[in-house]
């Protein structure tokens, strides 16, 4: 496994979906810790086995949006807590100050997924 790196920038240049992948000018791809948003299903059948999800391509669009305002063209100051599927999993915060994780959250764009909150030791949102 290569290790992490320290906290970072993250100017984003593209977003998947609310919880990541966000692209950075830097090559760097991050999965926003924390926080489930809904996948885009668009060409194959939901197949996730997590309790209390469901796939919705319209809640999906909704969470990419409001994502993409939140971060698209903005500096993020990220810190590293793990790595899933070639991606960087970090906690990262907003140019105002915010977490992007709670402010997902809070404008019901994400969801918190619990055991990954607690691994990360994200907080309490404010």
């Amino acid at each position: 496994m290569t290790p992490l790196p320290p906290a970072f920038i993250c100017q984003v240049v593209k977003v998947h979906d609310g919880d990541g992948p966000l692209w950075c000018r830097n090559g760097k791809k991050v999965r926003v810790a924390g926080i489930q948003a809904p996948d885009f299903e668009s060409a194959q059948p939901c197949r996730t086995k997590r309790a209390n999800y469901v796939c919705d391509d319209r809640a999906a669009r909704a969470s990419k949006r409001i994502a993409g305002q939140l971060t698209l063209r903005k500096r993020l100051t990220c810190l590293s807590v793990d790595q899933s599927y070639g991606r960087i999993v970090a906690r990262c915060m907003l140019p105002d100050g915010r977490s992007l994780s709670c402010a997902m959250i809070a404008v019901g764009a994400a969801t918190r997924w619990d055991s990954y909150w607690r691994r990360y030791k994200m907080g309490e949102c404010r």
